[in-house]
């Protein structure tokens, strides 16, 4: 599908997913702005797409921040939501910090930015938000991710009907070999996507590009509205 003359803002934009995604919208003949916080690897990343790229680094947890930078965008078509920051702890074990940190990341960001850039947004583009598999197979450890999953996607499917003919969608993302778990050790890393893997009727953890392309279906079909799109690997039914 060509993206030619759209224009497309991508949260989360500088790795893993969201820069795969930026990657094929280029490709397809449009243009991207990537947001996030981190400004230095906003700046590499728009530097590696080209000149039909650009960024804005601002605070998604920081409403105020949110609306000047979509002030600033202006018009646009399509809004795509990728930024997570999880932690994965038992209940016992987290911190108020930690929480806080995955509710702006999961929750406080999308909202603010579905809120402030819905008047900006074509008649006929869309938001897709990434929640992710955690809300469908509980896990020790993902409580938390996967209330916030679960809350994300209730949000979107009311979200539709406040700003249509905007469609609004989700992605529920798998096991996905991004950035995500560079907290591990390359070690750990490696075990726990041998694991996942070998549990999955695909037998393979996800790629990026493979989040990546399941956004671009759900921008580009004009009939596909208030849906969660799984790109698990059949982790839900394994």
């Amino acid at each position: 599908m060509s993206y030619q003359g759209k224009k497309v803002v991508i949260l989360g934009g500088g790795s893993g997913m969201g820069l795969a995604l930026a990657k094929k919208v280029i490709s397809s003949g449009g243009t991207v702005v990537i947001g996030g916080r981190n400004a230095a690897k906003l700046d590499n990343a728009a530097a590696m797409l080209g000149d039909r790229a650009s960024y804005i680094a601002f605070d998604l947890g920081d409403e105020a921040a949110v609306k000047a930078a979509f002030e600033k965008i202006g018009a646009f078509d399509h809004l795509v939501t990728t930024a997570a920051e999880l932690t994965f702890a038992a209940v016992s074990d987290l911190t108020t910090e930690q929480v806080e940190s995955m509710l702006v990341s999961k929750f406080w960001g999308p909202f603010y930015a579905s809120k402030y850039a819905a008047p900006h947004i074509a008649k006929n583009g869309s938001i897709t938000f990434f929640s992710g598999l955690a809300a469908y197979r509980p896990a020790p450890g993902a409580s938390i991710v996967a209330a916030l999953n679960a809350a994300l996607e209730g949000f979107a499917m009311t979200l539709a009907l406040e700003i249509k003919p905007v469609r609004v969608n989700v992605v529920s993302p798998g096991v996905v070999d991004t950035p995500t778990w560079d907290f591990l050790g390359a070690e750990d890393r490696q075990g726990l996507f041998d694991s996942v893997a070998g549990s999955l009727p695909v037998g393979r953890v996800g790629q990026a590009d493979d989040l990546a392309d399941a956004a671009l279906s759900l921008m580009g079909n004009g009939f596909i509205n208030g849906t969660v799109l799984h790109v698990d690997g059949g982790g839900r039914i394994a």
